[in-house]
């Protein structure tokens, strides 16, 4: 590494890091003067692992992708198997897969919010976060008999219809969280003195830096760009509820912290539209478990709680995949941190790569 300071090997350990993520750093007295991230220490060969599974038995490694966002991977995975299939799942498996990807982000932005505030050594906020992420994972447990990697999904729809009851326990969990960001999160956080002055104009990610890097998600749009899968090229039921993209402008540390706040508020929003007009209808289309698929490229991509992310899939007409690609959005965040980390202090480091919330899981794939 070029420089005259001392080199300072940042992790790989937790939280710091958020993972198994290395930074080796070039320090100058307390000034990070460049640094390079180092990945690979979790690599568990999910895309080859591919090859050697049913379409139906991946599940469980796409439930690892991105272990705090396991069901938006198991929706993309089931998307992309059926549009290889030229399968339409019913309106009511559209819903229910849209309410569980959207209380699948809360739970994911609420980890975010956690570990972000532990990083800035507030454990409080840590264990609040989790307290209301435990109201919804409760809920996917009571749905569908997991929690971090639920393994609700299958090819043609899901396992389980919703218990009953299921609505009316959603409302309240969603109306706590609700009131605990507003409040509680609100007097902690953009009330706070301390947490301002150690987000604001801190980690600047310029629109440049975010597209020669292909940052997407939340980390995008706290610098303006106002673009959202959901919005932009609808699928599930997002064509069937009223919700805004949340953008910042400064797109600093502070910045993409709001977006995740505002946007746990919205995907409330989303969630209780759609609970009020979820159709009628069977919850799985009637498939072997063991299944051949037409040979064919196949592309699908969805708005994940970190980002843009993408299967591609290549089938020859056998029982399981030939080839799998998956774009994770996590990656292309890493690859920016290294710009926005130059010049600033080592203290702030630690806040600036908890703010683009990278799960190795994903980029280590």
């Amino acid at each position: 590494m070029e420089g005259k300071g001392i080199e300072l090997n940042i992790g790989p350990v937790h939280p710091a890091t958020h993972g198994v993520l290395k930074l080796v750093a070039d320090i100058e007295a307390d000034t990070v003067k460049n640094a390079e991230v180092e990945i690979g220490f979790l690599h568990r060969g999910k895309e080859k692992t591919a090859e050697l599974r049913y379409f139906n038995s991946y599940f469980p490694i796409v439930d690892k992708l991105d272990y705090v966002g396991a069901l938006n991977w198991e929706i993309l995975w089931a998307s992309t198997v059926e549009k290889a299939m030229n399968i339409e799942t019913n309106e009511r498996v559209k819903y229910i897969r849209t309410i569980m990807a959207e209380m699948q982000r809360i739970m994911s932005h609420l980890v975010y919010i956690g570990a972000f505030g532990q990083d800035l050594g507030n454990l409080t906020f840590f264990v609040w976060a989790l307290r209301e992420r435990e109201l919804l994972m409760d809920i996917v447990e009571e749905i569908s008999g997991g929690r971090l990697a639920p393994m609700y999904n299958r090819v043609g729809g899901v396992f389980y219809d919703f218990t009953d009851g299921i609505v009316e326990k959603i409302d309240s969990a969603l109306l706590r969280i609700e009131e605990k960001v507003k409040k509680e999160y609100k007097a902690m956080t953009y009330e706070n003195s301390l947490f301002m002055m150690r987000s604001k104009g801190i980690g600047i990610m310029s629109q440049k830096i975010i597209k020669d890097n292909g940052v997407t998600g939340p980390n995008m749009r706290a610098g303006g760009i106002k673009r959202d899968l959901r919005k932009d090229e609808p699928y599930l039921a997002y064509d069937k509820v009223d919700f805004d993209i949340i953008t910042e402008e400064e797109s600093d540390v502070y910045a993409r912290f709001m977006v995740r706040i505002r946007e746990i508020l919205e995907s409330i929003k989303i969630i209780r539209q759609l609970l009020k007009s979820i159709p009628e209808g069977d919850v799985k289309i009637s498939t072997p478990w063991i299944m051949k698929v037409p040979p064919g490229y196949t592309f699908v991509r969805h708005e994940m709680s970190k980002g843009e992310g993408a299967m591609f899939l290549v089938t020859d007409g056998g029982l399981k995949p030939y080839r799998l690609k998956i774009r994770s959005p996590s990656f292309y965040s890493l690859q920016a941190l290294p710009l926005i980390l130059e010049g600033c202090k080592v203290a702030d480091a630690f806040a600036i790569t908890a703010s683009i919330d990278p799960v190795m899981g994903e980029v280590d794939r």
